[in-house]
């Protein structure tokens, strides 16, 4: 019963008498736009994009405007020239008057077309130079002045000499003139640098390096800032001779100045320049200034920050040139810049330190044990964040670095890393943790001795895991690496320990979690080698993922049937996946027969000729069937997928060598040698055992026996009475349009056409007069029964097909498809067969049966002539004579 609502509560509401009344009828005024203000956003709908632009530049509201000069790349993008024709005057007129916002808007537009180059050379050259140089002349604030520039350096790699040399250069002298303020001076600075490359050593030398070096010496410490980021460039360009003559100098003078942003422009800049110089000259001229800057007790945090940035590289470009003394000296100089207060000093540090390592390892393997690892345990504790993201994302580098000493060392890092509490900090880990842990397998050869070793990394991972917390993204950085566990884990703990794992990520996680956790699953049972483990996995696939009661699990044995094709041989495909796959093709769920349709083509590839050709027949009748599904997407899907399993050949076993049904070799054999290597390397693990197989055999084929009969029934009833509606189809009924699944455990008895029910009842001896090259129906392919409601039918072809090709006493029972699958597969979607002897008649020289009568709608569903069963039921009627 409702509570009763508050008296305070009743009292605000207003009853109908209480609402204001309209006084005399008037209407409310209207609080939209009015008709002007809507005529000025009113465009017509009929015209082009350039005159669209065309009519914002010119008359246009500043929004519209904003918008035309936004949309330029893709106004210009194939268009060209004419349509920059249209456009270049009402927007020369428009910039005029825009402000600095609009300003920055169109320089990025401008850019973005010269990067894409999105017209020639010589057109880009014609129209943006003039704009862009008209616009760096005039005066106007830092941000618009930046926005000009950075489209002028996309510009100038795609200028001549002689328009670089004339428009820029010209350009950028003339702004340098003592007289000009300090920012036109900083633009010439960039300009030079900019166009040094472009120019050549000669030119550089003889129009500008002289004043580039007077401009290093400028009052203004914005100015010398510049400079020192152009130098590297103009160093590069002219030559080591220049190099190590004048702007060495220049910059050994910038390290002493009294500004501290000066200071560190200049160190960056020296370090980018040392492999240009000679050895004797860093050893005698650049050596002793570094070891000035590795006492940093004194120094400003911005030179020390500069350095820790720089450390690793300054380390690798001069180990060649220091001594023992120096090493200990620069290590101590960069342990202490890792101890600082300083948060950014400490996030660059731990950015470094694998080249440090890298640098120290080159002259001392064991320098990492004795120099960096308290270094490491000390950042991997740091309280920041970004500190810890930064040392675990190069974990697997610090961790090859450490050589030998891998496993004593690193084991507790690894462990304090994938326990963080930072989620983030733990998905920085596990992108390159395969790596760390190959790192662990070599320094581990022994592995009882690595089982021990690696338990605190597994509980660890297990625990990582218990806290995900829903987060999928670490779930499935996670699962990503499961693949990789069978090379460093024991047998036993993946089975105890990670398999569950995978298991809730396939059945409880998100659909992108999945995937992954398939594709582990699949390594996990590829890669054990416990026989009894093995069978335990494979049978926990079949019972709660293939024959799962949630679509979900079903949809996840598709993704791991595809990783199975992928990693095991075609034998063991045919064995135990083949049939489990084209059993889900006949789901009642759509998006289950959506994930299995796209594996038709990879299991058309294990098929090898003439042993398989029952295996063939049904794959194309699945084919057919799927390319008819009533669901809309899994036949648009299943006639996209018909194009490429037409075009999968089919091996056909031609004694020593194998080809494809069309007599051609190519990609077949390169199938056939990575099949016969994936069939010797599953000997190196053992197999199910006798009674595991027979087990895995019996539960394969007891589905069609205890859960398919009713489904079968019903189908052969909606078929021959009525149609299914779709809504039937998605509840569990069978699929409009399409016959319902047959009882896939039913086995075909090739001699007499009787049907065996029970898998103790199915045989393995062939029948009389069947061919011993074709596969057995009850050996080899244990679900052998087809999908279609079985006919007797006097065709010598089908006859022989599934008799073989010796003579045969009487017709066996042949599948036949309706009429819309039939027509399907005639026009291409299964491989025709041209096999000596299969499609030739029999000679036996018994009275061919008459075809059966078409049945009428109007008759009841068991009105059948005497030559066809009816759909699902358990025993097929033997013809009459």
């Amino acid at each position: 019963m409702a509570k009763p609502l508050p008296t305070a509560l009743i009292d605000s509401f207003l009853t109908w008498e209480q609402l204001p009344q309209e006084e005399h009828g008037k209407e409310v005024p209207s609080t939209g736009k009015s008709e002007e203000e809507l005529a000025k956003f009113t465009v017509d709908e009929r015209l082009s994009d350039v005159e669209r632009a065309v009519l914002f530049l010119t008359g246009g509201q500043p929004i519209q405007q904003r918008h035309a000069i936004r949309n330029l790349p893709s106004t210009i993008r194939g268009r060209g020239r004419p349509a920059w024709d249209a456009i270049a005057q009402p927007l020369k007129a428009a910039l005029n008057r825009m402000d600095a916002d609009a300003q920055v808007e169109a320089a990025q537009a401008l850019s973005e077309i010269a990067k894409e180059r999105l017209m020639p050379n010589a057109d880009l050259q014609a129209c943006l130079l003039p704009l862009l140089c008209r616009n760096i002349n005039k005066e106007k604030s830092e941000e618009e002045t930046e926005g000009w520039l950075k489209a002028l350096f996309e510009l100038v790699p795609l200028l001549d000499k002689e328009v670089l040399r004339s428009e820029v250069l010209s350009l950028a002298l003339s702004k340098g003139d003592v007289e000009e303020s300090v920012n036109s001076r900083a633009i010439c600075a960039r300009i030079l640098g900019a166009v040094a490359p472009c120019l050549g050593k000669d030119e550089v030398e003889r129009t500008f390096f002289k004043k580039a070096m007077t401009m290093c010496q400028d009052v203004d410490y914005h100015m010398r800032i510049s400079m020192c980021e152009q130098l590297v460039a103009i160093g590069r360009t002219v030559g080591r001779e220049p190099t190590s003559k004048h702007i060495l100098e220049e910059l050994f003078e910038l390290l002493q100045d009294e500004e501290v942003q000066v200071r560190a422009s200049a160190f960056k800049a020296l370090v980018a320049l040392l492999d240009l110089l000679p050895s004797d000259l860093r050893k005698s001229r650049v050596i002793p200034v570094l070891r000035d800057h590795m006492q940093p007790f004194d120094m400003d945090p911005t030179v020390q920050r500069c350095i820790a940035s720089h450390f690793g590289m300054m380390l690798m470009l001069i180990k060649s040139d220091l001594d023992t003394d120096d090493f200990q000296l620069f290590f101590s100089g960069f342990k202490h810049l890792c101890g600082k207060s300083d948060v950014e000093m400490r996030r660059a540090c731990a950015q470094q330190l694998p080249l440090v390592v890298k640098a120290a390892a080159s002259v001392n393997p064991m320098v990492y044990g004795q120099q960096f690892h308290d270094t490491l345990v000390s950042l991997i504790n740091d309280n920041d964040e970004e500190v810890r993201i930064n040392i675990a994302s190069q974990l697997h580098e610090v961790t090859r670095l450490s050589g030998r000493e891998c496993a004593t060392l690193m084991s507790r890092p690894v462990v304090r890393l994938l326990r963080d509490e930072s989620q983030r900090v733990q998905m920085a880990v596990l992108p390159m943790f395969n790596v760390t842990l190959q790192h662990f397998v070599t320094a581990l050869p022994d592995e009882s001795k690595r089982e021990t070793v690696l338990m605190d990394i597994v509980r660890a991972l297990v625990d990582l895991e218990a806290g995900t917390n829903r987060n999928w993204r670490l779930q499935a950085n996670l699962a990503s690496v499961f693949s990789s566990f069978p090379q460093s884990f024991s047998s036993d703990q993946i089975y105890e320990h990670f398999l569950p794992m995978a298991y809730r990520f396939l059945s409880g996680s998100f659909a992108a979690v999945r995937p992954v956790a398939a594709e582990g699953v699949t390594a996990f049972l590829r890669y054990n080698k416990r026989d009894k483990q093995r069978a335990e996995i494979f049978m926990r696939l079949i019972r709660d993922y293939a024959r799962g009661k949630s679509f979900t699990q079903r949809i996840a044995f598709g993704e791991i049937a595809q990783h199975l094709v992928k990693r095991f041989s075609s034998r063991f495909i045919k064995d135990w996946v083949f049939d489990l796959c084209l059993e889900l093709l006949y789901d009642p769920v759509p998006n289950v027969r959506l994930q299995v349709t796209s594996l038709l083509p990879l299991l058309k590839q294990t098929i090898k000729l003439p042993e398989d050709v029952d295996l063939l027949e049904r794959l194309n009748n699945a084919m057919s069937n799927s390319m008819t599904d009533n669901d809309r997407d899994v036949s648009m899907t299943a006639r996209q997928i018909n194009d490429t399993f037409k075009r999968t050949p089919v091996r056909m076993g031609g004694g020593v060598s194998s080809m494809d049904v069309n007599g051609l070799l190519g990609g077949v054999a390169s199938y056939e040698t990575e099949d016969r290597k994936k069939e010797e390397e599953e000997g190196e693990y053992p197999g199910f055992t006798p009674e595991d197989a027979k087990e895995l055999k019996a539960e394969i084929l007891q589905m069609s026996v205890k859960k398919r009969v009713p489904a079968a029934e019903a189908g052969g009833r909606a078929l021959v009475g009525r149609r299914s509606t779709s809504g039937e189809a998605r509840l569990g009924g069978p699929p409009t349009g399409r016959p319902a699944m047959g009882l896939s455990g039913l086995a075909q008895s090739k001699s007499s056409g009787s049907m065996l029910v029970s898998p103790s009842a199915v045989r393995t001896t062939p029948a009389a007069g069947s061919s011993p090259g074709l596969r057995s129906a009850s050996a080899s392919s244990p679900v052998a029964a087809t999908t279609k409601p079985t006919v007797f039918q006097n065709s010598p072809s089908k006859t022989g097909l599934l008799a073989g090709s010796g003579p045969a006493k009487s017709p066996a029972p042949v599948p036949r498809a309706p009429a819309a699958a039939a027509t399907t597969a005639a026009a291409g979607s299964a491989s025709t067969l041209k096999l000596p002897g299969i499609n030739k008649p029999p000679t036996s020289s018994a009275t061919p049966l008459a075809r059966p009568a078409p049945v009428s709608a109007s008759k009841p569903a068991t009105s059948l002539t005497t030559s066809r069963a009816p759909v699902g039921s358990v025993a097929a009627r033997k013809p009459s004579k």
